[in-house]
C-alpha cells in the first residue's frame, strides 16, 4: 500500500534525515544476535529493511540460506556481545568539530559507547569508536548550528557532545 512507507523493521529507535545528503538513517535495534544501522535515499519508500528474514547482516528466518534479495543491507552492523540497543543518531553538520564533519554518530545505551561512519562512505566501511563513556545515551539531539546533544537516561541529563581532536 501506498501509504507504508518502509517495512522488515524489528525496533527502529530514532531515525534521521541528512538533508545537505538526501538521505535517511536508522538505528534498528536487534532480536538477539545484531544491532544494525541503515542508510537509504530519503526518497526512496517502499523498502523492505529484511526482519524477520535478516537480522542484521546473519539469516534469521530460517537460520541459514535465506534470501535477501531485494532487502535493504544495513550499512553497519555489531553483535549484541559488543552492546544491546543501538541508538541512531545523526550526521554531524556542526562547526565546532571539523574531523567530523560528515560523520554519522550512534550509540549504544547499554555501554555508552558512541561510533561514527563516513556519512558517503561505502556499506563496507568499520565504524570508529569514538568514545567509550559510563552513559546510558537514550537519544540525540540536534540544534539548529548542527552541533549535537545525547541524554543520558541513568544521569537524566541532556549533553552536549565535545571534545578534543586527536
Amino acid at each position: 500500500r501506498s501509504e507504508i512507507w518502509a517495512s522488515g523493521l524489528r525496533n527502529p529507535w530514532r531515525f534521521s534525515f541528512d538533508p545537505e545528503a538526501g538521505t535517511l538513517w536508522i538505528g534498528d535495534v536487534g532480536q538477539s544476535a545484531r544491532e544494525e544501522v541503515d542508510r537509504v535515499p530519503a526518497d526512496r519508500g517502499g523498502l523492505n529493511y529484511g526482519w524477520n528474514v535478516m537480522e542484521g547482516d546473519l539469516c534469521f528466518e530460517p537460520p541459514s540460506g535465506c534470501d535477501a534479495r531485494g532487502l535493504v543491507q544495513p550499512i553497519a552492523v555489531y553483535p549484541t556481545s559488543e552492546g544491546c540497543s543501538v541508538i541512531g543518531g545523526y550526521v554531524y553538520r556542526g562547526q565546532a568539530f571539523p574531523a567530523l564533519q560528515g560523520g554519522y554518530l550512534y550509540a549504544d545505551i547499554c555501554n555508552g559507547f558512541v561510533w561514527a561512519l563516513d556519512a558517503a562512505g561505502s556499506p563496507a566501511q568499520r565504524p570508529v569508536r569514538l568514545l567509550a563513556s559510563d552513559r546510558a545515551i537514550s537519544s540525540f539531539g540536534q540544534d539548529e548550528e548542527g552541533e549535537l546533544y545525547v541524554t543520558d537516561l541513568q544521569g537524566g541529563q541532556v549533553l552536549l557532545v565535545t571534545g578534543e581532536s586527536r
